[in-house]
């Protein structure tokens, strides 16, 4: 059960990183709008919303353990049921 909530969570994760390069995209667009720069502020802020969504993604990435950190209790138990060898 936990695999599959990690694995249902991930494209979450992505879309988040995905807001977050556009929300910095849309608002260059309002500011150059306000302030009639076009597209002064829409590259500078996109320019900078595409490194935070990358550095997002690399804390998710180090957030979400692998396969090889479940313990024996997310494997159903199965280390406590096997019989001990002689």
């Amino acid at each position: 059960m936990p695999e599959e909530r990690r694995g249902r969570s991930a494209p979450w994760g992505l879309l988040v990183a995905g807001s977050e390069m556009v929300s910095f995209t849309l608002a260059g667009l309002v500011v150059d709008y306000l302030f009639g720069t076009l597209p002064v502020f829409t590259v500078g802020l996109t320019l900078l919303g595409v490194p935070a969504a990358f550095f997002l993604l690399v804390r998710l990435s180090r957030a979400t353990p692998g396969p090889d950190a479940a313990g024996p209790e997310s494997q159903g138990g199965r280390e406590s049921q096997r019989e001990p060898k002689a």
